[in-house]
């Protein structure tokens, strides 16, 4: 009997590792992405941009809002800020809400 509350408590600590991790993994594509199209995107404007990290999230399953994105130009800085909650089921039938939040910016260098 206790070899079998062992092996479900470690099967639901490793279902909540894989959950979590996966979620996370998401985020940090998302972010990746989000870097690289500031960083190589010097000539496309805010919208395109905000628009591309939309699709990018849409192909994460990522539930990023068009209001919970912002990208905007500061002097010679790109600048993108994002934020939205996510559920995780941890455990089987019991959602976790975890806000997930990145600001990433690159420097525009015209000319070069």
């Amino acid at each position: 009997m206790k070899t079998v509350l062992k092996l479900v408590v470690a099967l639901a600590l490793l279902n909540a590792l894989v959950r979590a991790g996966s979620a996370a993994w998401s985020y940090y594509q998302l972010k990746d992405s989000a870097q690289q199209m500031l960083l190589f995107g010097s000539s496309v404007t805010s919208a395109q941009l905000h628009e591309q990290i939309l699709s990018t999230a849409a192909d994460l399953n990522i539930p990023l809002k068009p209001e919970d994105l912002e990208v905007r130009r500061v002097g010679t800085r790109r600048v993108a800020e994002g934020t939205y909650p996510q559920s995780i089921e941890l455990f089987p039938n019991y959602p976790y809400p975890v806000t997930f939040s990145f600001r990433v910016d690159s420097l525009t260098v015209a000319g070069l």
